[in-house]
């Protein structure tokens, strides 16, 4: 019942804040939203046993962004707080994310250690491509390129790799996303090259009083290599 309270608050709180945040002030924007899901999915993967909680901030200019998201499973399962980067140049965006996944969050100053083989960081350098006025295609590369992201066989990074090529339409008033991601060889995703993440999203908003709106989500994603599947329903506000 209290875990019930604080989300409740946090949503009224963001709902009221999100019209002060999302403003321009001589190209320099800063926005902040809140998204809440069913399940926590992500790249062939399901994090935390219950429904999750993730609020975002970002500032961005000039085709550049900074930000941290955070990611909190309402049952206590699991805890994730991320920063990032990114430049956006004509159809290409560049991003190297710090993942923070905490065993037991913040236990033992774990946010600081950033020694390889202790800390729970892991940095992630992805590279996004898309063209959506010209053609529905769109396409992500990752790659893990420091923490915690160890070959235990070796003790070497991984340098674990997610492609991930996607198709986008929409259908009368429905974003759709249909897509299927995959790792090149043995990683954090895979024991071998495989299909890791294939499914399809959907996405549409609702007007709910003057410039404020919501987003209606759903997720359903099958991992082929553990041949699992979820589906997430969530909003978006």
């Amino acid at each position: 019942m209290k875990r019930l309270g604080v989300l409740i608050l946090t949503i009224l709180i963001l709902s009221d804040l999100r019209s002060y945040a999302e403003k321009s002030v001589e190209g320099h924007k800063f926005d902040a939203s809140l998204d809440i899901y069913s399940r926590h999915l992500w790249r062939g993967f399901v994090n935390g046993n219950s429904v999750s909680i993730q609020p975002a901030m970002e500032y961005s200019y000039s085709g550049f962004s900074a930000g941290a998201w955070a990611a909190a499973s309402i049952d206590g399962s699991y805890y994730e707080f991320d920063l990032y980067t990114s430049y956006a140049l004509g159809s290409f965006e560049v991003t190297l994310y710090d993942y923070f996944c905490p065993v037991k969050p913040l236990s033992n100053n774990e946010f600081f250690e950033i020694e390889e083989g202790k800390t729970k960081h892991t940095f992630d350098l992805t590279l996004e491509y898309s063209q959506p006025e010209k053609h529905p295609f769109a396409l992500l590369a990752a790659t893990m390129i420091y923490g915690d992201d160890l070959n235990p066989d070796n003790g070497k990074n991984h340098y674990s790799t997610y492609i991930e090529p996607s198709f986008n339409t929409t259908v009368y008033t429905v974003d759709v996303q249909a897509f299927a991601g995959f790792t090149p060889f043995k990683s954090y995703y895979a024991s071998s090259a495989s299909f890791v993440n294939t499914g399809v999203a959907f996405a549409r908003s609702f007007a709910i009083a003057g410039n404020f709106s919501i987003e209606a989500n759903m997720k359903l994603a099958y991992n082929p290599d553990s041949n699992k599947g979820w589906i997430s329903v969530g909003i978006s506000l």
